[in-house]
Protein backbone atom coordinates (compact mmCIF):
# COMPACT_ATOMS: atom_id res chain seq x y z
CA UNK A 1 0.00 0.00 0.00
CA UNK A 2 1.36 3.41 -0.95
CA UNK A 3 2.33 5.74 1.88
CA UNK A 4 0.81 8.85 0.35
CA UNK A 5 1.72 11.04 3.31
CA UNK A 6 5.38 10.04 3.01
CA UNK A 7 5.42 10.81 -0.71
CA UNK A 8 3.94 14.25 -0.18
CA UNK A 9 6.29 14.99 2.71
CA UNK A 10 9.37 14.01 0.68
CA UNK A 11 8.27 16.10 -2.31
CA UNK A 12 7.42 19.07 -0.09
CA UNK A 13 10.86 19.04 1.57
CA UNK A 14 12.54 19.00 -1.85
CA UNK A 15 10.56 22.03 -3.08
CA UNK A 16 10.00 23.95 0.14
CA UNK A 17 12.97 26.32 -0.14
CA UNK A 18 12.29 27.12 -3.81
CA UNK A 19 8.59 27.68 -3.16
CA UNK A 20 9.30 29.99 -0.22
CA UNK A 21 11.70 32.05 -2.34
CA UNK A 22 9.22 32.26 -5.23
CA UNK A 23 6.33 33.33 -2.96
CA UNK A 24 8.53 35.94 -1.25
CA UNK A 25 9.51 37.29 -4.68
CA UNK A 26 5.84 37.57 -5.58
CA UNK A 27 5.17 39.48 -2.37
CA UNK A 28 7.95 41.96 -3.18
CA UNK A 29 6.61 42.73 -6.65
CA UNK A 30 5.48 46.31 -7.24
CA UNK A 31 4.90 46.30 -10.99
CA UNK A 32 2.73 44.23 -13.31
CA UNK A 33 5.78 42.80 -15.08
CA UNK A 34 7.43 41.68 -11.83
CA UNK A 35 4.22 40.16 -10.48
CA UNK A 36 3.62 38.34 -13.79
CA UNK A 37 7.13 36.85 -13.75
CA UNK A 38 6.81 35.81 -10.09
CA UNK A 39 3.43 34.19 -10.68
CA UNK A 40 4.87 32.19 -13.57
CA UNK A 41 7.75 31.03 -11.37
CA UNK A 42 5.32 29.81 -8.70
CA UNK A 43 3.21 28.08 -11.35
CA UNK A 44 6.25 26.30 -12.84
CA UNK A 45 7.30 25.11 -9.40
CA UNK A 46 3.84 23.69 -8.71
CA UNK A 47 4.06 21.87 -12.04
CA UNK A 48 7.42 20.38 -11.07
CA UNK A 49 5.94 19.44 -7.70
CA UNK A 50 3.02 17.63 -9.36
CA UNK A 51 5.37 15.86 -11.77
CA UNK A 52 7.58 14.75 -8.87
CA UNK A 53 4.57 13.28 -7.07
CA UNK A 54 3.38 11.51 -10.23
CA UNK A 55 6.82 10.07 -10.87
CA UNK A 56 7.15 8.87 -7.27
CA UNK A 57 3.75 7.16 -7.45
CA UNK A 58 4.66 5.45 -10.72
CA UNK A 59 7.92 4.23 -9.26
CA UNK A 60 6.27 2.85 -6.12
CA UNK A 61 3.66 1.09 -8.23
CA UNK A 62 6.44 -0.39 -10.36
CA UNK A 63 8.23 -1.57 -7.20
CA UNK A 64 5.09 -3.16 -5.67
CA UNK A 65 5.16 -6.91 -6.38
CA UNK A 66 1.37 -7.29 -6.21
CA UNK A 67 0.79 -4.48 -8.72
CA UNK A 68 3.43 -5.82 -11.10
CA UNK A 69 1.94 -9.31 -11.02
CA UNK A 70 -1.55 -8.00 -11.67
CA UNK A 71 -0.36 -5.92 -14.64
CA UNK A 72 1.72 -8.77 -16.06
CA UNK A 73 -1.20 -11.20 -15.80
CA UNK A 74 -3.44 -8.79 -17.74
CA UNK A 75 -0.87 -8.50 -20.53
CA UNK A 76 -0.34 -12.30 -20.58
CA UNK A 77 -4.08 -12.84 -20.96
CA UNK A 78 -4.32 -10.47 -23.91
CA UNK A 79 -1.23 -11.87 -25.59
CA UNK A 80 -2.40 -15.44 -25.02
CA UNK A 81 -5.55 -14.78 -27.05
CA UNK A 82 -3.25 -14.16 -30.02
CA UNK A 83 -1.04 -17.14 -29.36
CA UNK A 84 1.85 -15.04 -28.06
CA UNK A 85 3.99 -16.13 -25.14
CA UNK A 86 5.60 -13.42 -23.05
CA UNK A 87 9.13 -13.36 -21.76
CA UNK A 88 9.67 -11.20 -18.68
CA UNK A 89 12.99 -9.41 -18.89
CA UNK A 90 14.91 -7.29 -16.43
CA UNK A 91 13.54 -3.94 -15.38
CA UNK A 92 14.15 -1.04 -17.69
CA UNK A 93 14.29 2.67 -17.21
CA UNK A 94 11.94 4.69 -19.40
CA UNK A 95 10.75 8.27 -19.66
CA UNK A 96 7.17 9.30 -18.87
CA UNK A 97 5.89 12.77 -19.63
CA UNK A 98 3.28 13.95 -17.13
CA UNK A 99 0.40 16.40 -17.35
CA UNK A 100 2.59 19.28 -16.21
CA UNK A 101 4.90 18.74 -19.17
CA UNK A 102 7.77 17.47 -17.04
CA UNK A 103 9.49 14.20 -17.99
CA UNK A 104 10.13 11.68 -15.21
CA UNK A 105 12.34 8.59 -15.24
CA UNK A 106 10.71 5.37 -14.06
CA UNK A 107 12.35 1.98 -13.65
CA UNK A 108 9.66 -0.59 -14.30
CA UNK A 109 9.21 -4.25 -15.40
CA UNK A 110 9.44 -5.02 -19.12
CA UNK A 111 8.15 -7.98 -21.13
CA UNK A 112 8.62 -9.03 -24.75
CA UNK A 113 7.05 -11.58 -27.06
CA UNK A 114 8.98 -14.86 -26.99
CA UNK A 115 10.47 -15.39 -30.50
CA UNK A 116 9.07 -18.27 -32.51
CA UNK A 117 10.45 -20.27 -35.43
CA UNK A 118 13.41 -18.82 -37.30
CA UNK A 119 13.06 -15.56 -35.40
CA UNK A 120 14.19 -17.38 -32.26
CA UNK A 121 17.75 -17.39 -33.63
CA UNK A 122 17.76 -13.68 -34.40
CA UNK A 123 19.06 -11.20 -31.89
CA UNK A 124 16.82 -8.30 -31.02
CA UNK A 125 18.05 -4.79 -30.49
CA UNK A 126 18.63 -3.18 -27.13
CA UNK A 127 15.08 -1.84 -27.14
CA UNK A 128 13.34 -4.75 -28.79
CA UNK A 129 9.55 -4.92 -29.12
CA UNK A 130 7.49 -5.34 -25.99
CA UNK A 131 5.45 -3.71 -23.30
CA UNK A 132 5.83 -2.16 -19.85
CA UNK A 133 3.00 -3.98 -18.02
CA UNK A 134 2.53 -1.50 -15.16
CA UNK A 135 2.56 1.53 -17.45
CA UNK A 136 0.26 -0.27 -19.89
CA UNK A 137 -2.22 -0.98 -17.09
CA UNK A 138 -2.27 2.73 -16.18
CA UNK A 139 -2.92 3.79 -19.78
CA UNK A 140 0.52 5.31 -20.35
CA UNK A 141 1.25 5.17 -24.09
CA UNK A 142 3.57 7.13 -26.29
CA UNK A 143 5.54 7.78 -23.09
CA UNK A 144 2.79 10.13 -21.96
CA UNK A 145 0.18 9.87 -19.24
CA UNK A 146 -3.51 9.70 -20.26
CA UNK A 147 -4.17 13.17 -18.83
CA UNK A 148 -1.39 14.69 -20.95
CA UNK A 149 -2.63 12.97 -24.10
CA UNK A 150 -6.11 14.34 -23.48
CA UNK A 151 -4.72 17.84 -22.93
CA UNK A 152 -2.62 17.77 -26.10
CA UNK A 153 -5.36 16.25 -28.25
CA UNK A 154 -7.87 18.80 -27.06
CA UNK A 155 -5.50 21.66 -27.86
CA UNK A 156 -4.76 20.28 -31.33
CA UNK A 157 -8.42 19.61 -32.13
CA UNK A 158 -9.59 23.06 -31.01
CA UNK A 159 -6.72 25.18 -32.38
CA UNK A 160 -6.60 26.22 -36.01
CA UNK A 161 -3.23 24.50 -36.50
CA UNK A 162 -0.78 22.22 -34.71
CA UNK A 163 1.63 25.13 -34.39
CA UNK A 164 -1.00 27.24 -32.62
CA UNK A 165 -1.79 24.33 -30.30
CA UNK A 166 1.89 23.89 -29.44
CA UNK A 167 2.25 27.59 -28.65
CA UNK A 168 -0.78 27.41 -26.37
CA UNK A 169 0.55 24.31 -24.62
CA UNK A 170 4.00 25.89 -24.20
CA UNK A 171 2.42 28.77 -22.29
CA UNK A 172 1.24 26.22 -19.73
CA UNK A 173 4.65 24.53 -19.56
CA UNK A 174 4.01 21.63 -21.96
CA UNK A 175 6.61 21.86 -24.72
CA UNK A 176 6.31 19.36 -27.57
CA UNK A 177 7.64 19.20 -31.10
CA UNK A 178 5.26 18.97 -34.06
CA UNK A 179 5.50 15.20 -34.51
CA UNK A 180 5.04 14.48 -30.80
CA UNK A 181 1.89 16.63 -30.64
CA UNK A 182 0.42 14.81 -33.62
CA UNK A 183 1.45 11.39 -32.30
CA UNK A 184 -0.24 11.94 -28.93
CA UNK A 185 -3.34 13.31 -30.63
CA UNK A 186 -3.59 10.31 -32.92
CA UNK A 187 -3.20 7.95 -29.96
CA UNK A 188 -6.28 9.50 -28.34
CA UNK A 189 -8.16 9.51 -31.65
CA UNK A 190 -7.38 5.84 -32.21
CA UNK A 191 -8.50 4.97 -28.68
CA UNK A 192 -11.73 6.93 -29.14
CA UNK A 193 -12.41 5.29 -32.50
CA UNK A 194 -11.70 1.80 -31.15
CA UNK A 195 -13.96 2.41 -28.18
CA UNK A 196 -16.72 3.67 -30.48
CA UNK A 197 -16.44 0.63 -32.75
CA UNK A 198 -16.79 -1.69 -29.78
CA UNK A 199 -19.74 0.26 -28.39
CA UNK A 200 -21.53 0.28 -31.76
CA UNK A 201 -21.12 -3.49 -32.00
CA UNK A 202 -22.41 -3.98 -28.43
CA UNK A 203 -25.58 -1.94 -29.04
CA UNK A 204 -26.46 -1.45 -25.38
CA UNK A 205 -29.59 0.54 -24.53
CA UNK A 206 -29.74 3.27 -21.93
CA UNK A 207 -33.38 3.55 -20.89
CA UNK A 208 -32.63 6.44 -18.53
CA UNK A 209 -30.56 8.53 -20.96
CA UNK A 210 -31.02 12.32 -21.25
CA UNK A 211 -33.02 11.96 -24.49
CA UNK A 212 -35.61 9.60 -22.96
CA UNK A 213 -39.11 11.08 -23.00
CA UNK A 214 -37.92 14.12 -25.00
CA UNK A 215 -38.53 15.40 -28.52
CA UNK A 216 -35.41 14.31 -30.42
CA UNK A 217 -34.07 15.46 -33.78
CA UNK A 218 -31.51 13.51 -35.80
CA UNK A 219 -29.83 15.34 -38.69
CA UNK A 220 -27.23 14.14 -41.18
CA UNK A 221 -25.17 15.86 -43.85
CA UNK A 222 -21.86 15.44 -45.66
CA UNK A 223 -18.73 17.45 -46.46
CA UNK A 224 -15.62 16.89 -48.54
CA UNK A 225 -12.08 15.94 -47.60
CA UNK A 226 -9.10 14.86 -49.66
CA UNK A 227 -7.71 11.40 -48.91
CA UNK A 228 -4.22 10.18 -49.76
CA UNK A 229 -3.71 6.54 -50.71
CA UNK A 230 -0.35 4.83 -51.22
CA UNK A 231 0.28 3.16 -54.59
CA UNK A 232 2.88 0.66 -55.69
CA UNK A 233 6.10 1.81 -57.27
CA UNK A 234 9.57 2.93 -56.39
CA UNK A 235 9.83 6.11 -54.31
CA UNK A 236 10.27 9.32 -56.23
CA UNK A 237 13.47 11.32 -56.31
CA UNK A 238 14.21 12.53 -52.82
CA UNK A 239 12.62 9.48 -51.15
CA UNK A 240 8.99 10.63 -51.38
CA UNK A 241 6.63 7.69 -51.65
CA UNK A 242 4.07 7.52 -54.40
CA UNK A 243 0.43 8.21 -53.62
CA UNK A 244 -2.81 9.29 -55.26
CA UNK A 245 -5.48 11.56 -53.84
CA UNK A 246 -9.25 11.39 -54.06
CA UNK A 247 -12.16 13.35 -52.64
CA UNK A 248 -14.24 11.57 -50.03
CA UNK A 249 -17.41 12.58 -48.21
CA UNK A 250 -17.19 12.55 -44.41
CA UNK A 251 -20.76 12.26 -43.18
CA UNK A 252 -21.68 14.13 -40.01
CA UNK A 253 -24.60 13.48 -37.67
CA UNK A 254 -26.08 15.77 -35.03
CA UNK A 255 -28.65 14.71 -32.44
CA UNK A 256 -30.36 17.27 -30.23
CA UNK A 257 -33.48 17.84 -28.14
CA UNK A 258 -36.39 20.25 -28.71
CA UNK A 259 -38.43 21.90 -26.00
CA UNK A 260 -42.24 22.07 -26.14
CA UNK A 261 -42.11 25.31 -28.17
CA UNK A 262 -39.97 23.69 -30.87
CA UNK A 263 -36.75 25.46 -29.92
CA UNK A 264 -33.49 23.65 -29.31
CA UNK A 265 -33.13 22.72 -25.64
CA UNK A 266 -29.56 23.70 -24.81
CA UNK A 267 -29.78 22.28 -21.31
CA UNK A 268 -29.35 18.83 -22.88
CA UNK A 269 -25.98 18.29 -24.53
CA UNK A 270 -26.16 17.54 -28.24
CA UNK A 271 -24.43 14.54 -29.82
CA UNK A 272 -22.14 15.21 -32.79
CA UNK A 273 -20.17 12.52 -34.60
CA UNK A 274 -18.90 11.69 -38.07
CA UNK A 275 -17.48 8.93 -40.22
CA UNK A 276 -15.98 8.24 -43.63
CA UNK A 277 -17.97 5.02 -43.81
CA UNK A 278 -20.81 4.27 -46.18
CA UNK A 279 -24.51 5.02 -45.67
CA UNK A 280 -25.07 1.91 -43.56
CA UNK A 281 -22.20 2.92 -41.26
CA UNK A 282 -23.73 6.37 -40.81
CA UNK A 283 -27.11 5.00 -39.77
CA UNK A 284 -25.45 2.42 -37.53
CA UNK A 285 -23.78 5.39 -35.82
CA UNK A 286 -27.11 7.22 -35.46
CA UNK A 287 -28.71 4.07 -34.07
CA UNK A 288 -25.88 3.56 -31.56
CA UNK A 289 -25.96 7.12 -30.26
CA UNK A 290 -29.75 7.16 -29.93
CA UNK A 291 -29.60 3.95 -27.91
CA UNK A 292 -26.78 5.38 -25.80
CA UNK A 293 -28.64 8.56 -24.83
CA UNK A 294 -32.12 7.04 -24.53
CA UNK A 295 -33.39 8.16 -27.95
CA UNK A 296 -35.25 4.86 -28.39
CA UNK A 297 -37.57 6.04 -25.61
CA UNK A 298 -38.06 9.51 -27.11
CA UNK A 299 -41.48 11.09 -27.14
CA UNK A 300 -40.91 11.96 -30.81
CA UNK A 301 -38.07 11.38 -33.26
CA UNK A 302 -37.57 13.57 -36.33
CA UNK A 303 -35.08 12.74 -39.08
CA UNK A 304 -33.88 15.79 -41.02
CA UNK A 305 -31.63 15.88 -44.08
CA UNK A 306 -31.35 16.89 -47.69
CA UNK A 307 -32.92 14.88 -50.50
CA UNK A 308 -30.08 12.35 -50.81
CA UNK A 309 -31.75 9.00 -51.58
CA UNK A 310 -29.46 7.08 -49.20
CA UNK A 311 -30.90 8.98 -46.23
CA UNK A 312 -34.57 8.30 -46.86
CA UNK A 313 -34.00 4.71 -47.96
CA UNK A 314 -32.92 3.96 -44.36
CA UNK A 315 -35.27 6.11 -42.31
CA UNK A 316 -37.90 3.42 -41.82
CA UNK A 317 -35.27 0.84 -40.82
CA UNK A 318 -33.96 3.29 -38.20
CA UNK A 319 -37.45 3.76 -36.75
CA UNK A 320 -38.08 0.01 -36.66
CA UNK A 321 -34.70 -0.67 -35.06
CA UNK A 322 -35.51 1.77 -32.26
CA UNK A 323 -39.05 0.39 -31.77
CA UNK A 324 -40.59 3.86 -32.17
CA UNK A 325 -44.25 3.91 -33.32
CA UNK A 326 -44.91 5.37 -36.77
CA UNK A 327 -47.03 8.21 -35.41
CA UNK A 328 -44.07 9.41 -33.32
CA UNK A 329 -41.57 9.37 -36.19
CA UNK A 330 -41.25 12.23 -38.69
CA UNK A 331 -39.14 12.79 -41.79
CA UNK A 332 -38.30 16.34 -42.91
CA UNK A 333 -36.30 17.50 -45.92
CA UNK A 334 -34.35 20.68 -45.30
CA UNK A 335 -36.45 23.62 -46.52
CA UNK A 336 -33.52 25.57 -47.94
CA UNK A 337 -32.35 22.64 -50.07
CA UNK A 338 -35.79 22.58 -51.72
CA UNK A 339 -35.69 26.34 -52.28
CA UNK A 340 -32.27 25.97 -53.84
CA UNK A 341 -33.62 23.29 -56.18
CA UNK A 342 -36.49 25.54 -57.25
CA UNK A 343 -34.10 28.42 -57.80
CA UNK A 344 -31.81 26.32 -59.99
CA UNK A 345 -34.81 25.23 -62.05
CA UNK A 346 -35.93 28.81 -62.63
CA UNK A 347 -32.42 29.78 -63.76
CA UNK A 348 -32.36 26.89 -66.22
CA UNK A 349 -35.25 28.39 -68.21
CA UNK A 350 -33.56 30.52 -70.89
CA UNK A 351 -36.81 31.92 -72.27
CA UNK A 352 -37.93 33.34 -68.92
CA UNK A 353 -37.30 36.97 -68.14
CA UNK A 354 -35.78 37.96 -64.83
CA UNK A 355 -39.14 39.32 -63.70
CA UNK A 356 -40.96 36.11 -64.54
CA UNK A 357 -38.24 34.05 -62.87
CA UNK A 358 -38.51 35.99 -59.62
CA UNK A 359 -42.29 35.95 -59.68
CA UNK A 360 -42.45 32.23 -60.33
CA UNK A 361 -39.97 31.49 -57.56
CA UNK A 362 -41.88 33.72 -55.09
CA UNK A 363 -45.13 31.83 -55.78
CA UNK A 364 -43.51 28.41 -55.37
CA UNK A 365 -41.79 29.49 -52.18
CA UNK A 366 -45.11 30.64 -50.72
CA UNK A 367 -46.72 27.33 -51.69
CA UNK A 368 -43.85 25.36 -50.21
CA UNK A 369 -43.97 27.25 -46.94
CA UNK A 370 -47.71 26.56 -46.76
CA UNK A 371 -47.14 22.86 -47.42
CA UNK A 372 -49.08 22.96 -50.69
CA UNK A 373 -46.92 20.41 -52.44
CA UNK A 374 -49.71 19.33 -54.77
CA UNK A 375 -49.86 22.88 -56.19
CA UNK A 376 -46.14 22.75 -56.97
CA UNK A 377 -46.59 19.36 -58.64
CA UNK A 378 -49.41 20.76 -60.73
CA UNK A 379 -47.16 23.65 -61.81
CA UNK A 380 -44.44 21.26 -62.98
CA UNK A 381 -47.03 19.03 -64.69
CA UNK A 382 -48.32 22.06 -66.64
CA UNK A 383 -44.79 23.04 -67.68
CA UNK A 384 -44.16 19.44 -68.75
CA UNK A 385 -47.34 19.46 -70.88
CA UNK A 386 -46.19 22.57 -72.75
CA UNK A 387 -42.54 21.55 -73.19
CA UNK A 388 -41.46 19.95 -76.48
CA UNK A 389 -37.71 19.51 -76.11
CA UNK A 390 -36.70 16.04 -74.91
CA UNK A 391 -33.89 17.15 -72.63
CA UNK A 392 -36.09 19.70 -70.84
CA UNK A 393 -38.97 17.24 -70.61
CA UNK A 394 -36.59 14.75 -68.92
CA UNK A 395 -35.52 17.40 -66.40
CA UNK A 396 -39.15 18.32 -65.69
CA UNK A 397 -40.04 14.67 -65.14
CA UNK A 398 -37.17 14.39 -62.66
CA UNK A 399 -38.39 17.42 -60.70
CA UNK A 400 -41.98 16.19 -60.78
CA UNK A 401 -40.90 12.78 -59.45
CA UNK A 402 -38.89 14.53 -56.73
CA UNK A 403 -41.93 16.35 -55.29
CA UNK A 404 -44.13 13.29 -55.68
CA UNK A 405 -41.63 11.07 -53.85
CA UNK A 406 -41.03 13.49 -50.98
CA UNK A 407 -44.52 14.96 -50.70
CA UNK A 408 -45.04 14.10 -47.02
CA UNK A 409 -41.54 15.28 -46.12
CA UNK A 410 -42.34 18.78 -47.40
CA UNK A 411 -45.39 19.66 -45.24
CA UNK A 412 -43.65 22.64 -43.67
CA UNK A 413 -46.82 24.33 -42.41
CA UNK A 414 -47.74 21.19 -40.46
CA UNK A 415 -44.19 20.87 -39.20
CA UNK A 416 -44.17 24.44 -37.89
CA UNK A 417 -47.52 23.93 -36.20
CA UNK A 418 -46.20 20.78 -34.51
CA UNK A 419 -43.02 22.57 -33.40
CA UNK A 420 -40.73 20.51 -35.64
CA UNK A 421 -37.63 21.87 -37.40
CA UNK A 422 -37.76 22.81 -41.07
CA UNK A 423 -34.01 22.93 -41.63
CA UNK A 424 -30.77 21.06 -40.98
CA UNK A 425 -28.72 24.07 -39.91
CA UNK A 426 -27.36 22.32 -36.81
CA UNK A 427 -25.50 19.62 -38.73
CA UNK A 428 -24.48 21.97 -41.54
CA UNK A 429 -22.82 24.17 -38.94
CA UNK A 430 -20.88 21.17 -37.65
CA UNK A 431 -19.79 20.27 -41.18
CA UNK A 432 -18.55 23.79 -41.79
CA UNK A 433 -16.74 24.30 -38.47
CA UNK A 434 -14.95 20.96 -38.35
CA UNK A 435 -14.82 19.38 -41.80
CA UNK A 436 -14.61 22.44 -44.05
CA UNK A 437 -12.52 24.68 -41.80
CA UNK A 438 -10.24 22.06 -40.26
CA UNK A 439 -10.02 18.93 -42.35
CA UNK A 440 -10.27 20.57 -45.77
CA UNK A 441 -7.82 23.12 -47.10
CA UNK A 442 -5.39 23.95 -49.87
CA UNK A 443 -2.73 21.21 -50.19
CA UNK A 444 -4.20 19.37 -47.17
CA UNK A 445 -4.50 15.60 -47.63
CA UNK A 446 -5.20 12.88 -45.07
CA UNK A 447 -4.73 9.18 -44.77
CA UNK A 448 -8.09 7.50 -44.37
CA UNK A 449 -7.45 6.23 -40.84
CA UNK A 450 -6.29 9.65 -39.61
CA UNK A 451 -9.21 11.44 -41.26
CA UNK A 452 -11.69 9.02 -39.69
CA UNK A 453 -10.12 9.30 -36.24
CA UNK A 454 -9.74 13.08 -36.40
CA UNK A 455 -13.30 13.56 -37.62
CA UNK A 456 -14.61 11.32 -34.83
CA UNK A 457 -12.65 13.03 -32.09
CA UNK A 458 -12.87 16.65 -33.26
CA UNK A 459 -16.65 16.48 -33.62
CA UNK A 460 -17.11 15.41 -30.02
CA UNK A 461 -18.45 18.34 -27.95
CA UNK A 462 -15.80 19.65 -25.52
CA UNK A 463 -13.32 17.29 -27.16
CA UNK A 464 -10.62 16.09 -24.86
CA UNK A 465 -12.21 16.24 -21.44
CA UNK A 466 -12.96 13.21 -19.33
CA UNK A 467 -16.72 13.39 -19.93
CA UNK A 468 -16.43 12.52 -23.63
CA UNK A 469 -13.46 10.18 -23.81
CA UNK A 470 -12.02 7.53 -21.59
CA UNK A 471 -9.28 4.98 -22.18
CA UNK A 472 -10.86 1.97 -23.92
CA UNK A 473 -11.74 -1.06 -21.85
CA UNK A 474 -10.64 -3.32 -24.68
CA UNK A 475 -6.93 -3.76 -25.48
CA UNK A 476 -5.40 -2.62 -28.76
CA UNK A 477 -5.56 -5.17 -31.59
CA UNK A 478 -1.86 -6.00 -31.28
CA UNK A 479 -2.36 -7.34 -27.76
CA UNK A 480 -0.58 -4.43 -26.15
CA UNK A 481 2.86 -5.30 -27.47
CA UNK A 482 4.22 -1.95 -28.60
CA UNK A 483 7.75 -0.89 -29.53
CA UNK A 484 9.55 0.18 -26.39
CA UNK A 485 10.97 3.24 -28.14
CA UNK A 486 7.65 4.46 -29.48
CA UNK A 487 7.84 7.76 -27.59
CA UNK A 488 9.79 10.86 -28.53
Amino acid sequence: MLAAADLIADATRAFEARLVAAVESMGEARTAEAFCAAERDVFRLTQEFAARLTGDVLQRLSDAAECCEEALEAVRTRAGKRGIQLRVERRRETLVRTLSGETMRVRTPYATARPRGKQAQKTRGAQGTGVYPVLDMLGIAGRATPALRLLVSRAVSEANSVSAARELLAMSGVKLDHKAALRLTYLVCEDALRHRQGAVAAGQRNDDGPFAGRRVVATVDGGRVQIRRRVAGRPRKGGRKRFVTEWREPKVITLYVLDDEGRRDRSVRSVIDGTLGDADAVFALIHYHLLRVGGHRARELTLVGDAAPWIWARGEALRAGLDIPSDRFHEVIDYFHVIERLGEFSKSQPRWSEERRRGWLWVQRRRLKAGEVEEIEAEFAELLRKERRKDRRAALKTDLAYFDRHRERLRYAAFREAGLPNGSGAVESSVRRVVNLRLKGASVVWTEEHAEASCTYALTPRAGDGTNWRPPSSPPPDGGLQPANRGR
